[in-house]
């Protein structure tokens, strides 16, 4: 653990950043579950029909904005993993 004052404030703001990711993180999951619930399909498998065109576009405005709206939570999700991920190994690594 980083002794010196700046250290600690690093410290201080890598926490801070974590709370926040982590509480976004629970939001997309929360919403890409009911989107799961609500079609009846787990998110690979949607995204591998929607990006293969297996599924077709739908022609309900609502539906299609909820298909547009899960695949990006689905991209963020993962993007949110990937800096997760990245602040663990500066932790590790003690800055």
């Amino acid at each position: 653990m980083p002794k010196s004052e700046g250290g600690m404030e690093e410290v201080e703001a890598a926490i801070l950043e974590l709370e926040s990711l982590l509480e976004r993180r629970r939001w997309l999951v929360r919403r890409i579950r009911e989107r799961e619930k609500r079609y009846g399909l787990p998110t690979r498998e949607f995204l591998e029909a929607w990006r293969s065109g297996r599924l077709p576009e739908p022609e309900d405005a609502e539906a299609l904005e909820d298909f547009l709206g899960w695949e990006a939570d689905a991209e963020e999700l993962e993007s949110l993993g990937e800096r997760l991920r990245s602040i663990a190994q500066r932790v590790g690594e003690g800055f």
